[in-house]
């Protein structure tokens, strides 16, 4: 099996570079780690430099500063529940999905990743069907159909508008 990629990995490999909204939903849902975004937050205006400059006691005030950086660069913040943010999460899903598919070597491996992003990220509602969920209580693993993976992923590619509201 090959290994996994980072998700930071992931997205630049089947998705492509990551705009501030990328980085912004990809901090929440806890894709990237403050490192990764100082190095990576594209720009040179004085909040992203501020924002590079964070170490120590003052990483404590990450987010707001990537906040201010964002919103320098684009004009604002992505928010929950906002179009652009709905469209970040759906393109870190694709990545994750995309990674998960091409090195999860077993139906059970792509099963706990599949799982793991659903309770990481949510879903909307046209991801429901590809996975059943474990059932710990009961000592049931989580089973995923890879073909409705692929046809999700594919569905994506073809720029199909999601079904959000579902369960993200």
């Amino acid at each position: 099996m090959t290994p996994a990629s980072s998700p930071l990995e992931a997205f630049k490999k089947h998705i492509g570079p990551l705009t501030w909204d990328d980085l912004v939903t990809g901090y929440d849902f806890g894709f990237l780690t403050s490192l990764e975004i100082q190095i990576t937050a594209p720009g040179n205006g004085p909040a992203v430099e501020r924002l590079r400059a964070l170490e120590g006691s003052a990483l404590k005030t990450f987010e707001a500063h990537l906040w201010a950086a964002c919103a320098e660069a684009v004009g604002k913040t992505p928010r929950p529940g906002s179009s652009r943010w709905s469209q970040a999460q759906d393109r870190w899903r694709e990545a994750v999905l995309r990674d998960a598919l091409a090195t999860d070597s077993t139906a059970a491996h792509l099963a706990r990743s599949v799982e793991l992003l659903y309770e990481q990220v949510g879903c909307p509602e046209d991801m429901l069907g590809m996975l059943k969920p474990s059932q710990g209580w009961a000592g049931i693993p989580a089973t995923v159909d890879p073909t409705a993976v692929q046809r999700f992923l594919d569905r994506s590619r073809q720029n199909e508008p999601r079904k959000f509201g579902a369960a993200s």
